[in-house]
Order: C-alpha cells, then sequence, then structure tokens
C-alpha cells in the first residue's frame, strides 16, 4: 500500500463526515469529528469550499456537501447503472462474435472502460476496468468524438492533449482526425486498425440515452489475425444491435 498524503487523507475524512450527517456542522464539530485543530479544519474547508465541494450556509456559517461532489456522486451511480443494464447484451454479442466486448465513457479527451466481457476467442486479452486511453486512437473514443461538436472535442483532445503516436496507424493530425470522424457518422461505427500499438482490431459504436445524447460507447475487439478486415462490416452491424438495445433500455427511442 502507498505512502497516504496526510492532507488529502484529512480533506477526505472531512468530506464524509458531512456526507454521513443527517444535518450541517460547525467548525467546531468538525473539528471535534475529525481529530483536527480549528486552525487546520478552516484551512481545509476553506479549499474545498473553493473547490465546489463543500457549501457554508451563510445564516449558520455551518458546513455541508457542495454541489460538485453530489455531481460526482451522480455522475458515479449513472455510470453504474449503465453498466448494469448494458451487461446482459454484452454478454449477448459476445456470444453472438466471440470476441471481446468492451462498454466505456469519454471524460477529458479519454475514453474509460467501465465494464468488459472477455471473448471466449480472445481470453487473456485483459482490460483493467478505470483504465484511461486517447481517444483518438481508439474506435471507442472516436465514436464518441464524431457525435460531439467540433469545437469540444478539438479543445479536449487536439489543443489539451494532442495527438500523440502510439503505432505507424495512430491518427497525428488534425485533417485526419476530422476525415476519420466524418468516415465514423457515415458508416454509424468507428474502428481501430492497432491504433494503440497492439495487434488488435475494434469496432464501436454510441449508446444514447432517453435524452438523445451519446452517453457510452460499446466495442467488439480482437487479435487481428481473429478480427480480420473482412469481418469488420459484420461485427459493424453487431455492435449496432447491440448498441441499439442498451440504447432502448435507457429510454432512447430513435425518431
Amino acid at each position: 500500500m502507498g505512502k497516504v498524503v496526510q492532507t488529502i487523507e484529512r480533506a477526505f475524512n472531512i468530506i464524509e463526515l458531512l456526507g454521513n450527517a443527517d444535518y450541517h456542522l460547525g467548525i467546531s464539530e468538525i473539528a471535534q469529528r475529525s481529530n483536527l485543530p480549528i486552525a487546520t479544519t478552516h484551512r481545509l474547508l476553506n479549499t474545498l469550499l473553493t473547490l465546489g465541494y463543500v457549501e457554508q450556509n451563510p445564516e449558520t456559517n455551518k458546513y455541508t456537501l457542495g454541489v460538485r461532489i453530489l455531481q460526482l456522486r451522480g455522475a458515479v451511480i449513472e455510470q453504474l447503472n449503465l453498466g448494469v443494464q448494458a451487461m446482459p447484451i454484452m454478454k449477448m454479442l459476445m456470444d453472438r462474435v466471440g470476441e471481446t466486448v468492451h462498454l466505456a465513457v469519454l471524460n477529458e479527451g479519454e475514453i474509460v472502460y467501465i465494464e468488459r466481457v472477455e471473448g471466449l476467442r480472445t481470453q487473456g486479452m485483459y482490460t483493467r476496468i478505470g483504465k484511461r486511453v486517447p481517444a483518438h486512437c481508439t474506435a471507442l473514443g472516436k465514436v464518441l468524438l464524431a457525435n460531439l461538436p467540433e469545437q469540444i472535442w478539438y479543445d479536449d483532445v487536439i489543443r489539451r492533449r494532442g495527438l500523440k503516436a502510439f503505432s505507424e496507424t495512430t491518427i497525428t493530425n488534425e485533417e485526419d482526425l476530422m476525415v476519420e470522424l466524418e468516415a465514423t457518422r457515415q458508416r454509424g461505427y468507428a474502428i481501430d486498425n492497432g491504433e494503440t500499438g497492439e495487434c488488435v482490431r475494434c469496432v464501436a459504436t454510441t449508446i444514447h440515452d432517453y435524452t438523445g445524447q451519446a452517453v457510452a460507447a460499446i466495442s467488439i475487439s480482437g487479435p487481428q489475425k481473429q478480427v480480420t478486415v473482412e469481418r469488420v462490416p459484420e461485427l459493424g452491424e453487431a455492435v449496432r444491435w447491440a448498441a441499439e438495445l442498451i440504447s432502448n433500455k435507457l429510454g432512447y427511442m430513435d425518431s
């Protein structure tokens, strides 16, 4: 186990304390329950206030959780619910194609893997849940970027992170990425041809919620010798079939 940073540990203790409290707490009570000096408690609360993780009632001067921590809680619940809704269909998709199926969301120009069903033909191709990968070099990322306004993905991917090369097939310039995203929109799914540096081919498409927003993506992945170029259209149809089923479970109705 790694060394704990004391200041961060104390800040999270205060957040947990406020989250478990049935009412707003004053600084003296927070300090007492946290076994911290008043001055240290005040400094930590001021930082959490500035960041939006804690709020202070202007009339009583007491503290409670802020909107930002509640937004994070809501995001976690949404992702957990998404995984629960998607898992049975992910297993059906894996049975249909025999390859590994992934579920991921987009966060600040990267994809985050939130669920996985290992394929019968691709056992041992392990992807850690929670792993983050740049969006521009994955089918999951590219299909989600294709559903965003250009300015948003330009800021999150091009300007903030750049188009880093991981293999000879990685897209490394803005013009090529724009062409790829348009091709993705036209065919309804994205393709990754070993662009992360692994000899893997992936096909992915988006999952939509009841508002029509693309909230996640689902992919089929396997070694290039198994997921051949000739199989891509078939796998594209299969992944779109699965995505439609999951989207319908989330209340999406394609007009």
